[in-house]
């Protein structure tokens, strides 16, 4: 079997929307010119090609120097489904999978249709894909891959393995590849969930290489395309060298344990307490939250700020009530939108809302914005449920016919804009009242949009109503996952660490009276994350009785 091997380039934009880095001086090197050396490693590989643009043929020549890399020029351009890749992963880059509709990180770096027209050129049965922006891309796990897809039956026309983005690639047959161009397919299709076509996650299945434990559970970004996964990778570097997968993983897992971020990644942010179904049996509404009024649009100004010092950053305006209700919130989606032009923009903007208040004027101001996820929670298929669960003392108040509505203008004022976001993402959250109706939610939404979001319910550290299907709690505790990368600002200014902390008593401070660095890397946050990590949260009046803690 005759394999090859292809990087696809653009010196202008990374395959997540961010500048690309390839042309950056990486160690004494450029960080294309490492890739393509660890590249050439491998021994499976017969030729390396580059497809780029035509106009950045001489800057890719002057970027490798290897005479065995073949540059190529392409002129297919940004494959059209792109841009909803790339706002799909916001949420997931440190995993291979997990994005919105299924996305996965090989979506980044794979535009079969590319693939398809170099194989009309070159003979081969088949292609090792590599993402471009991967110094510690492990060529010995690579011809692994290689020696598994030459042995392997002809049932899957794939390899890959679990690995953090960026130690590893995809073999694809040719076959496959001219298949997915035909079809104008990204190559995450082949590994998402048809509901009319129902197979085994192939992770079980023989495409799926096995790999390591300490490569398939270590979490990291590892493609250099984002200001955390240049430190990352940087530092992995200093501490490593060019070591293998499993020390790779290794690190990636020690360091989890204990690295704190100058900035958290991902900040919620509550505008309001008020709710259209106070009285929600799945979630703290109402009188069973404290009424903290709407919050300071100076404060959201602040916050953004303050994240927008990298390019990553993620933003969720969600918290204990419906952002849709402040009396300023296409106010407020303004004040992100502009802050942002000042540095970096908000890399993540997302809205989680009953979806009660939105009208097409909202709806347009969110796809000028730049909203990316339309996060709208309904708990139930059926109507009768829906009505049942968010407002049980008079179901007929909230009927669900008119937020599905809502969610068909969504689709009409982005066809109106020629865009792809907001992504429509139904929210479900699992509780004893509706498991029954969790397969025709989670099919059923996958059908019509091809995105939903299956979560559990909670006790919210014992401060709400046990509604649970089962505690998913793992049975030994560790430190809380979300310390080192999230927190909270409520509606008064207070700042949380936690989403289940619905009252604020594990306040880290408030802003404006101080910047959230300030608090973030403060003492009230350095000893919070102390307690948990020495492994004793269960003195803490909240932690102790959370069984949230596990999950990222």
């Amino acid at each position: 079997m005759k394999v090859i091997a292809t990087l696809q380039v653009d010196l202008d934009r990374s395959g997540i929307g961010t500048r690309s880095r390839l042309g950056d001086d990486f160690g004494g090197k450029t960080l294309l010119g490492r890739t393509v050396d660890r590249v050439l490693a491998c021994r499976g590989v017969q030729d390396v090609f580059i497809l780029c643009p035509s106009s950045q043929v001489k800057a890719c020549e002057n970027l490798v120097t290897p005479a065995e890399v073949k540059i190529v020029a392409t002129e297919a351009g940004q494959a059209p489904w792109m841009g909803l890749v790339q706002r799909a992963r916001r949420w997931s880059l440190d995993g291979w999978r997990g994005g919105l509709g299924g996305a996965t990180f090989f979506d980044e770096f794979v535009d079969c249709r590319v693939l398809a027209g170099l194989l009309q050129n070159v003979d081969a049965d088949a292609v090792l894909s590599v993402p471009p922006a991967a110094p510690l891309f492990d060529p010995a796990l690579a011809d692994r891959m290689i020696d598994h897809k030459i042995r392997m039956k002809e049932d899957f026309r794939l390899v890959f393995c679990q690995t953090p983005p960026g130690l590893s690639g995809l073999v694809l047959e040719r076959v496959l590849i001219q298949e997915l161009a035909t079809a104008n397919s990204p190559v995450g299709w082949a590994f998402s969930y048809q509901p009319d076509a129902p197979r085994r996650d192939l992770i079980f299945e023989a495409c799926c290489l096995e790999v390591p434990r300490e490569v398939r559970h270590a979490v990291g970004r590892l493609s250099v395309d984002c200001d955390r996964s240049a430190a990352l990778v940087s530092e992995c570097l200093r501490a490593n060298g060019d070591d293998d997968a499993v020390g790779v993983g290794r690190w990636l897992i020690e360091r989890e344990s204990k690295h704190i971020n100058s900035l958290p990644r991902e900040v919620e942010i509550e505008l309001t307490t008020d709710d259209p179904y106070p009285d929600a049996l799945l979630r703290p509404r109402g009188s069973r939250v404290e009424a903290r009024g709407s919050i300071d649009p100076a404060i959201v100004a602040r916050v953004v700020r303050s994240i927008c010092r990298s390019d990553d950053a993620l933003l969720v305006l969600g918290g204990f009530g419906d952002p849709l209700r402040h009396p300023s919130f296409a106010d407020i989606l303004r004040t992100i939108r502009d802050e942002s032009d000042i540095g970096h923009s908000v890399y993540g903007l997302a809205v989680r809302t009953t979806g009660v208040d939105l009208t097409p004027d909202i709806i347009r101001t969110m796809i000028e914005c730049g909203v990316d996820v339309l996060d709208i929670i309904l708990d139930a298929w059926s109507g009768d449920l829906y009505s049942q669960l968010q407002h049980p003392g008079d179901p007929a108040k909230a009927p669900l016919d008119p937020i599905l509505a809502a969610i068909n203008q969504v689709a009409e004022v982005r066809a109106e804009f020629g865009s792809v976001h907001p992504i429509v993402v139904p929210e479900f959250t699992k509780s004893r009242d509706n498991v029954h109706e969790l397969d025709e939610f989670h099919d059923g939404w996958i059908r019509r949009i091809g995105t939903v979001m299956i979560g559990a319910t909670s006790t919210f550290a014992g401060q709400f109503e046990d509604r649970r299907v089962i505690d998913m709690a793992p049975a030994a505790r560790s430190a809380c996952k979300r310390l080192s990368s999230r927190c909270v600002v409520l509606a008064d200014g207070r700042v949380t660490p936690c989403d289940q902390d619905i009252n604020g008593r594990l306040s880290m401070g408030r802003l404006p009276d101080q910047t959230l660095d300030e608090l973030w890397l403060g003492t009230s946050y350095a000893e919070l994350r102390r307690v948990h990590r020495n492994g004793r949260p269960d003195g803490l009046s909240l932690c102790g009785k959370c069984s949230e803690w596990h999950r990222p």
